[in-house]
C-alpha cells in the first residue's frame, strides 16, 4: 500500500525501530526490495535520487514504482531522494510521489529554513512529506574524505530547525558519509542522542552502507527513524552480475560449439540482463580501483557477444550491444579501451 513518509515513520521512535529507503535504479531492484519487504512483513522506503535521473527520468521513475507500492502488502513511501534541483522536487510532488527530500543544506541556516518552509506548503498541499537536513552528510570521494568534509549538526539548530521549516523528517550529521568506506566509520553517538532529546522530528541518517549491526541498533536506540541504503545495494548487484556473466558465458560458449541455437540466444538473452545490471552499477562501482579488472572483463563480454550475435543475425541484439558498450565506455573512459573500437564494430556490422 502506498502511502507518505510522515505516516511510515509514526512510531518508530516509540517503537525502537527505523524504516529502510533503499535507493532503486531498476525494476529489478524495485521488485526485489519490495519482495523482500513483504516477506519480512516490513514498512520500506523506495525510490530514485537527483543524481540518479541520467539512468531514467522522474516520470519513468513514478510508473515504475507507483504502481508496484500500491500493489505491495506492506507500507511503502515512494521517495525523491537529495533533490537540489525545486523544480524536479516540485515535479515528483506533482507526478504522486508521496515523499521528497529537499536538501538544502549547503546554504546558510536561515535559508536553509525559508526554502524547505516553502517547499514543505506545496508538498504538504499534496498529501507529499518533506524530508530536509541540518548539517552537512559527506558525498564526493571518500567515505573518510566526506567525513572530513561533514557539518555536524548542533542540538540547538536541530530543534530550532524542525520547528520553523515543517519538515516531516531530518536528516542529521553524525559521523557518517555517501559511499564506501575504507574502514568503519566513528559515529558521534553523544550527539545524535542530545539531538533526538532535544527535537522529536523523526531524524534521518544517511550514508548506512557500510554500517555494522551494532552501529545500526546503536543508532536507531539512539533515535533514528529512517536509515539511507545505496552503496551496499550496489556493490551486491555488480559483484553478482559479474559472477553470473562468467558463468552464463561459459555455457554460450559450450552451447555454440553444440550448434544449439535456440538454447544459445536464451543464454544470450540471460547474458544481456546481467550485463544490463552490471552497467546500471558502474556509477558507483566506478569509484573503486579494485573493480578495474571487472571492468576490463565487462568489455571483453560484450565484445564476445557481439560476435555471437552477428554469427546468430540477431540484429536487433548487435545494436543493443554497441549501445551499451558505448554506455560503458562512456561512463568508464579511464579503463582502457578506446573508443575506436567500437566505432571499427559499428562499421564492420555496416558493411556485412
Amino acid at each position: 500500500m502506498l502511502v507518505d513518509l510522515k505516516t511510515i515513520l509514526s512510531g518508530t521512535r516509540e517503537g525502537g525501530y527505523a524504516v529502510g529507503l533503499f535507493n532503486c535504479v531498476t525494476l529489478e531492484m524495485t521488485r526485489g526490495i519490495i519482495a523482500a519487504a513483504e516477506e519480512l512483513r516490513s514498512p520500506i522506503i523506495i525510490g530514485p535520487g537527483e543524481s540518479l535521473l541520467p539512468g531514467a527520468s522522474l516520470p519513468d521513475y513514478a510508473d515504475m514504482m507507483l504502481g508496484i507500492a500500491r500493489r505491495a502488502s506492506v507500507p511503502v513511501a515512494v521517495h525523491f531522494d537529495h533533490g537540489f534541483t525545486p523544480e524536479l522536487v516540485e515535479e515528483a510532488i506533482s507526478l504522486g510521489f508521496t515523499s521528497v527530500m529537499y536538501d538544502c543544506s549547503m546554504l546558510p541556516f536561515e535559508e536553509n529554513v525559508r526554502r524547505i518552509r516553502e517547499m514543505a506548503k506545496k508538498a504538504h498541499a499534496a498529501g507529499c512529506s518533506l524530508e530536509a537536513e541540518i548539517g552537512h552528510v559527506g558525498s564526493n570521494g571518500s567515505a573518510e574524505e566526506d567525513i572530513a568534509r561533514s557539518v555536524y549538526t548542533r542540538p540547538e539548530d536541530a530543534l530550532r530547525f524542525a520547528q520553523e521549516s515543517g519538515c516531516d523528517a531530518l536528516a542529521v550529521a553524525i559521523g557518517t558519509a555517501h559511499g564506501v568506506y575504507a574502514k568503519a566509520p566513528k559515529l558521534d553517538l553523544d550527539c545524535l542522542g542530545a539531538i533526538a532529546a532535544a527535537c522529536s522530528c523523526p531524524l534521518v541518517l544517511h550514508g548506512g552502507s557500510g554500517l555494522s549491526e551494532e552501529q545500526f541498533r546503536a543508532c536507531v536506540a539512539g533515535g533514528i527513524s529512517k536509515i539511507n541504503i545505496f552503496t551496499h545495494n550496489n556493490l551486491v548487484a555488480a559483484r553478482a552480475a559479474a559472477d553470473l556473466d562468467d558463468d552464463v558465458l561459459v555455457v554460450v560458449g559450450v552451447l555454440w560449439n553444440q550448434q544449439d541455437f535456440e538454447l544459445l540466444r536464451d543464454g544470450l538473452d540471460l547474458l544481456f540482463a546481467g550485463l544490463v545490471l552490471f552497467l546500471n552499477q558502474l556509477a558507483e562501482i566506478l569509484l573503486q580501483a579494485a573493480f578495474l579488472q571487472h571492468h576490463l572483463g565487462l568489455v571483453h563480454i560484450l565484445l564476445g557477444l557481439f560476435v555471437f550475435a552477428v554469427l546468430l543475425h540477431d540484429g536487433g541484439q548487435i545494436f543493443i550491444f554497441l549501445h551499451q558498450l558505448r554506455v560503458l565506455l562512456w561512463v568508464a573512459d579511464d579503463i582502457g579501451v578506446h573508443q575506436l573500437v567500437v566505432d571499427g564494430l559499428i562499421a564492420l556490422f555496416c558493411a556485412a
